[in-house]
Formats: structure tokens, C-alpha cells, sequence
């Protein structure tokens, strides 16, 4: 290797692209993709990222998604001394499992928002990735709305836990529905003759609470 001489010009920067060669500019998408670890496209990729979003839904869905909340039975395993009696219903243990589907309170809020979207409650994110597949026009209202009642049912947990504060199935039926129609609001039509997300939200039949 030939050392370096003002003879041959100044030192200057170079930064390694993604197809391994050194360019003068910077691209952190570039620099991203060669640190990170790259892995297989989940299915529900679609069901957590996506520009309707509302993002501290999108982060607490993509977290009990891949079962990673600091539930009951987690931070048990994690060798606390917790009880891990599901505070919504006081019957089950709470795991990622019981506590978005399985538990009675749960099952209720999910319920509500059965109709067009779905028969009957999901017992599962898989689950409920395979009924939003199911229905493409509603697609994304529905991803919004998946998001939203994770969200809201891991912030009834935690306001019982930690403000002793509880809310009634309705009053937490309420919560999304607002959440929703508020999120949609904001959201003008891909076209001037389409119906708005909004609208769409109001042409689904829901149950009564």
C-alpha cells in the first residue's frame, strides 16, 4: 500500500454504501443497513408499521406482538416476587396470552368490535393478522383499530396497577372508539370521490356495549 503524501491531495472522507463501496456522502439508511442484523420479513410487518398509525399504539402492539410487555408472569420468571392474578378479572394469571384474549374484560371490548370485521373475538395476533388479510377494504381502519385496543387494554392495566384507578368495559369501549375517530378525522381521502377512513369506521356494524 502506497502511505499517504500532500503530493497526491488532501485526506478526505469516504463512507462504505450498501453495496460494500466507498462514496463520498453519507447515508445513514445506507450505514443502517450494514450494522443492523438483517432477518426474514415477519408476517405482521404491515400490521404494526404503517402511516395511519397513531405511534405509541404502534409500539405497544409491536411489543405484545413479539410478547415482550412486562407482564405478570414475565417479571414472576424474572425471579419478583409479584402476585400474578390478572388485575382486569381477578381470575386468570396474566400472560401476553390472557391478557389481550383470553381474560372475561378483554373479550368484551373485542366483542363490541365484532360485526363486520369479525364474527367473534380473536383469541390471538395471528389470529387477528389472518382476519385483517380477510378484509382488504377495511384494512386500514382495522389495523388501527388492533392497535388500539391493545393499547387501551395495557393502559387499563397499568392505571389499576399503578393510579388504583379502574374504568367498566364501556368506559374503555369508549375510550377507542373516540381514539379511533379522532385518529381518523385527521386523515383526508386518497381521492376527492373515496369515502374517508372515517366513514368507513361508520359503515362497520358494531355490537352494543
Amino acid at each position: 500500500m502506497v502511505p499517504p503524501h500532500l503530493d497526491r491531495g488532501s485526506d478526505k472522507y469516504l463512507w462504505r454504501n450498501g453495496a460494500d463501496h466507498f462514496v463520498p456522502n453519507f447515508s445513514s439508511k445506507a450505514t443502517w443497513h450494514r450494522i443492523r442484523e438483517t432477518a426474514p420479513e415477519v408476517p405482521w410487518v404491515d400490521l404494526i408499521w404503517f402511516k395511519e398509525e397513531i405511534p405509541r399504539c404502534s409500539f405497544v402492539a409491536w411489543m405484545a406482538i413479539l410478547s415482550r410487555l412486562p407482564t405478570k408472569d414475565r417479571l414472576s420468571s424474572w425471579g419478583m416476587n409479584v402476585q400474578v392474578q390478572c388485575v382486569l378479572c381477578s381470575a386468570g394469571q396474566e400472560s401476553h396470552q390472557h391478557l389481550f384474549f383470553m381474560c372475561p374484560f378483554v373479550s368484551a371490548v373485542w366483542s363490541h368490535f365484532s360485526g363486520s370485521a369479525w364474527q367473534d373475538a380473536p383469541t390471538s395476533m395471528l389470529e387477528v393478522v389472518d382476519l385483517i388479510a380477510a378484509s382488504p377494504r377495511f384494512r386500514v381502519v382495522l389495523k388501527l383499530l388492533m392497535q388500539v385496543i391493545v393499547y387501551c387494554i395495557w393502559r387499563e392495566r397499568n392505571y389499576r396497577i399503578f393510579k388504583q384507578v379502574a374504568t367498566t368495559e364501556a368506559g374503555v369501549i369508549s375510550i377507542v372508539d373516540r381514539m379511533i375517530r379522532d385518529r381518523l378525522l385527521s386523515i383526508s381521502p386518497s381521492r376527492p370521490q373515496s369515502p374517508s377512513l372515517l366513514q368507513m369506521f361508520f359503515s362497520l356494524s358494531f355490537r352494543p356495549p
